[in-house]
């Protein structure tokens, strides 16, 4: 795979960002300990340096240009990274800079939703046999099925909280996208490296958001549900970064 100048540089420049803030991540743990109210008071140069990045693989996604894949792919992987830049800013902006204890829930469910949607894009792209494929994925079903679900459930008051309705709703849709994206390396619309990279870049997503879901699982300070709260979302970007890389570059055809 032969990238210009600009995305090598982009690339290097999210490693040495990444390894900064990993870094900082485990040393602000050892100073702090599972003390939560400090790890968010020094956590200021992860929340920037990690939305940083976000920002650098959309660029990556929306300066393909004509190296795309075909125009029609280009579209959907800059529309899918577009929900996840706005996921990040939820999560790593709103919730931290603007969030209070009555508002943060909601910033987080919101950042949900915006995932949600990326990956029902992503679904959607990595389903296609051929350019002119417009047909309807059948697996589509389970997340508009879980959704729904949902619903039902609110309706009759048996769950209360949103933030854990869209989490439910979320799983099986991450689910099926790591399915399609594992699939995509079969069905032959994408050259063999693009569905190589599709495939890891998924497989990364799917391990990141499982211990997203484990760090939501706070408790109080220095508990054994506190330590692994906070362990699991240290290591969450380390299969975050190279699941939206990996994502990125997989919208580059190959030596162009």
């Amino acid at each position: 795979m032969v990238y210009s100048k600009l995305v090598s540089t982009l690339i290097a420049f999210v490693a040495i960002l990444f390894v900064s803030f990993f870094v900082r991540d485990w040393y602000v743990l050892h100073e702090c300990g599972a003390v939560q109210s400090c790890l968010d008071s020094t956590s200021d140069f992860q929340n920037i340096t990690k939305f940083i990045v976000t920002c650098i693989a959309t660029l990556l996604a929306f300066t393909i240009g004509r190296r795309s894949v075909t125009k029609r792919d280009r579209f959907f992987l800059q529309m899918s990274f577009l929900m996840i830049l706005c996921a990040d800013f939820c999560f790593k902006i709103l919730y931290n800079y603007f969030g209070t204890p009555d508002t943060r829930e909601n910033f987080i469910t919101l950042g949900i939703g915006f995932f949600f949607m990326a990956q029902l894009i992503l679904i959607y792209r990595h389903s296609r046999t051929k350019n002119t494929d417009w047909s309807f994925p059948w697996i589509y079903c389970i997340p508009f099925a879980a959704v729904i679900a949902m619903l039902f459930l609110a309706y009759f008051k048996v769950l209360e909280s949103v933030m854990l309705m869209a989490v439910i709703a979320y799983a099986p849709t991450l689910l099926c996208s790591l399915y399609m994206a594992c699939r995509a390396t079969t069905l032959g619309f994408f050259p063999e490296t693009n569905s190589f990279f599709i495939m890891i870049g998924m497989i990364c997503f799917t391990c990141c958001d499982a211990l997203t879901g484990i760090s939501l699982l706070t408790g109080a300070d220095h508990s054994t549900r506190e330590i692994l709260a906070v362990v699991s979302n240290n290591f969450i970007w380390l299969f975050y970064v190279p699941a939206i890389i990996f994502l990125a570059l997989s919208g580059y055809r190959r030596n162009v």
